[in-house]
């Protein structure tokens, strides 16, 4: 993974962690699997941003 998406990712988790498991709270009501589901679409950003690159802003992909 570049340097670039690693940090492109990591802003992205610093600036949308608590917006993103809020809404998932939100939509689950459960507050360990929105963490959970957090967790793993970060995970999978991580992944595939150096093969797809990135949506129209982070928060959006």
């Amino acid at each position: 993974m570049t340097t670039e998406v690693e940090a492109a990712v990591d802003q992205a988790f610093r600036d949308e962690w608590g917006q993103v498991v809020a809404t998932l709270i939100r939509v689950t009501g459960d507050w360990d699997l929105a963490e959970e589901c957090a967790q793993d679409a970060f995970a999978l950003a991580r992944r595939r941003r150096p093969r797809d690159g990135f949506p129209g802003g982070p928060a959006r992909g």
